[in-house]
């Protein structure tokens, strides 16, 4: 139900995409496919250097067609080793994450942030950020909301950080907002050589299309998303995929014909679901 669109660039996502969501835009009288909000872009920097395609080194990215998942590595110097996974989960279809880890070669700090950004097609963008209290934690929920074209629909997503520290020990986050279209919410922690640190965000989108209250909704399952925590979203998606290959197609003998079969296969599970009649 929802898609990630990948980017060349670090940190990145080109669209984030979510099924039987359409509106009145752009060329002609028809209805088009609408992108919605970017809840997968980040940022990263290293002693205050912000990470981007030039200032890095064995940049390589790696679809895994088995698991469905998308990874990106490279170096920053000789400070860092960087990489990221992210997840369309099978399991929750309007419901994304980015796992990060950071592996320190030196002392270094660094600063990261989650961004959300609206699709410049949207309009009355509104832009939340709460903190969300349960009996053992508080944790950011950065959140927006904006009309579709015609004011059709109304389009919500949401997010949050996830991290392996937990209560107190969690750094800090705050929240900036630079202008209607994009907020963010970011943390920093310095990080000892030879340390790895990891974290992940998680998010969700959803419209009125969907569902009724789609503001309700996304951030309830935002909310779920990081009380499941990393290990368990990621387990359940693998899961669901293994099942999946169940049904696969083996030809021995050829291996470029079996890379087209299941690149194939891979982008016929991808697009449908079950007991839906949207992909």
């Amino acid at each position: 139900m929802i898609g990630i669109v990948s980017s060349p660039n670090p940190f990145e996502v080109k669209d984030v995409v979510l099924a039987g969501t359409y509106d009145q835009y752009g060329r002609g009288m028809v209805s088009n496919f609408l992108h919605s909000f970017n809840l997968l872009n980040a940022y990263l920097e290293i002693d205050g250097d912000r990470i981007d395609s030039r200032n890095i080194s064995n940049f390589k990215q790696v679809l895994d067609m088995h698991h469905a998942n998308f990874t990106t590595s490279f170096d920053y110097g000789d400070k860092a080793s960087v990489s990221y996974t992210y997840y369309a989960l099978r399991q929750l279809p309007f419901t994304v994450l980015m796992n990060i880890s950071i592996l320190a070669k030196r002392d270094i700090q660094i600063t990261a942030a989650s961004v959300m950004e609206a699709p410049d097609a949207l309009k009355d963008v509104q832009n939340y950020y709460n903190e969300i209290e349960t009996n053992k934690e508080v944790f950011p929920l950065l959140t927006s909301s904006a009309q579709s074209p015609t004011g059709k629909l109304l389009m919500c997503a949401s997010n949050t950080f996830i991290f392996n520290e937990k209560g107190v020990n969690e750094p800090k986050v705050i929240h900036e907002l630079w202008d209607s279209n994009m907020h963010f919410m970011k943390f920093t922690k310095k990080l000892n050589a030879g340390e790895k640190y990891s974290f992940a965000i998680a998010g969700s989108s959803i419209t009125s299309a969907q569902m009724n209250d789609p503001m309700n909704e996304v951030q309830r399952m935002t909310i779920f998303a990081r009380l499941e925590g990393v290990n368990r979203l990621i387990a359940k998606h693998d899961s669901a995929w293994n099942d999946l290959w169940k049904s696969d197609i083996t030809i021995e003998g050829d291996e470029q014909s079996q890379q087209d079969i299941h690149s194939m296969l891979y982008h016929l599970y991808s697009f449908v679901r079950s007991g839906s009649s949207l992909s």
